[in-house]
C-alpha cells in the first residue's frame, strides 16, 4: 500500500521495503536475493568468472550488512505504522511512513557505491556497450509496449489498480470506500513521459561516465554524482507532479485507514504482524 547493476543492489531494498505494496512470500524473495540479482543483472551485461566472482562476493556482503543492520529498523517502522493505525493515522504520519521507503534506499545506494563503481570500471569496452546497448532497448521497449490511454480509460485502470492494492490489505472494500478511491485517482497525474525523460537523461550521462578514454578518476566522478544524486536530472516539472501525486495518495490512505470496519482492521493488523515476524525472523538469521 505505502510506497542493472544499480537494480541488482536495488532489490536488497525493494524486497524490504515493498512489504506494504507485495503479495509474495517476503522470506523466500529476501533469502533468494542472490538469484534473484543474478537474474537481473543476466538481461544488461554477461561478466567474466573474474568478474562474477567479484559481483557475487560483493553482493553477499551487502546482504548481510543489510540483514544484520537494516531489517530490524523496516520491523521497528512496521510497528510504528501498526501504532499510528490504530490511534488514527494523520496525513502528517502517512507522509512520514511513505517517505521513510525512500530513505532506506538511499542508505542501501551508499553503502553499496563504492564497490558498485570499482565492479563496473572492471567492464571492458565490449561490455561497456553490451550495458548501454540493453539500457537502451529497454527505454525503447518500456515507450513501444506502453499502452495508449485517453486520460478516462487512465484513470479507469489506475482505479482499478488501487482498489486491487487496498483489497490486498484489507479485504473486501465497500461501495464508498471504492468511489473515495476512484475519486481521489480521478485528481492524480501520469508521469510516465517524464520517469522516461528522466531515464533516457541517465543513460546519456551513464554513457558519458562509461566512455573508455576517461580516466579512473574522472569515472569515479561521474559514476558516484550519478549514484548519489540522480535527482539532478529529473526535471521540475517531474518533481511537481510526483510531490502533488503524493498529497493525494497520502490523503486518500489516511481516509481509507481511519474508515476501515473493525474487519478490515483485523486483516490488515494480521497481514502487518505477519510481516513483522517475518522479518524479525530474518534479522535473527544473520
Amino acid at each position: 500500500m505505502l510506497s542493472k547493476f544499480s537494480k541488482a543492489t536495488k532489490s536488497l531494498t525493494v524486497a524490504a521495503c515493498s512489504v506494504l505494496l507485495t503479495g509474495c512470500s517476503f522470506s523466500f524473495v529476501y533469502n533468494h536475493l542472490d538469484w534473484w540479482a543474478n537474474w537481473y543483472l543476466d538481461d544488461y551485461v554477461t561478466l567474466n568468472k573474474t568478474q562474477q566472482k567479484v559481483f557475487d562476493e560483493i553482493f553477499n556482503e551487502l546482504h548481510v550488512w543489510h540483514r544484520e543492520t537494516q531489517m530490524t529498523i523496516y520491523a521497528e517502522q512496521l510497528k510504528q505504522l501498526k501504532a499510528d493505525l490504530a490511534a488514527g493515522i494523520t496525513e502528517e504520519k502517512a507522509k512520514e511512513h511513505l517517505g521513510k521507503t525512500n530513505e532506506y534506499w538511499i542508505v542501501v545506494r551508499e553503502k553499496a557505491k563504492t564497490d558498485l563503481i570499482e565492479l563496473t570500471h572492471m567492464l571492458s569496452e565490449k561490455q561497456r556497450k553490451e550495458l548501454l546497448a540493453n539500457l537502451d532497448k529497454q527505454n525503447k521497449e518500456r515507450i513501444e509496449n506502453r499502452e495508449e490511454l485517453s486520460r478516462e480509460e487512465w484513470v479507469k485502470e489506475e482505479c482499478k489498480e488501487q482498489q486491487s492494492q487496498f483489497k490486498s490489505w484489507v479485504g473486501k472494500l465497500s461501495k464508498s470506500q471504492k468511489a473515495d478511491i476512484c475519486e481521489a485517482t480521478g485528481k492524480l497525474q501520469s508521469t510516465f513521459t517524464h520517469w522516461m525523460g528522466y531515464r533516457m537523461a541517465w543513460h546519456n550521462s551513464f554513457t558519458d561516465a562509461l566512455d573508455v578514454s576517461l580516466s579512473k578518476e574522472e569515472y569515479v566522478a561521474l559514476f558516484a554524482e550519478l549514484i548519489s544524486e540522480p535527482e539532478k536530472l529529473i526535471s521540475d516539472e517531474y518533481i511537481s507532479l510526483r510531490e502533488q501525486n503524493n498529497r493525494v495518495f497520502v490523503g486518500l490512505f489516511t481516509e481509507v485507514m481511519n474508515g476501515l470496519s473493525q474487519k478490515q482492521t483485523n486483516r490488515l493488523n494480521n497481514k502487518i504482524d505477519d510481516f513483522i515476524e517475518d522479518i524479525e525472523d530474518l534479522a535473527q538469521d544473520s
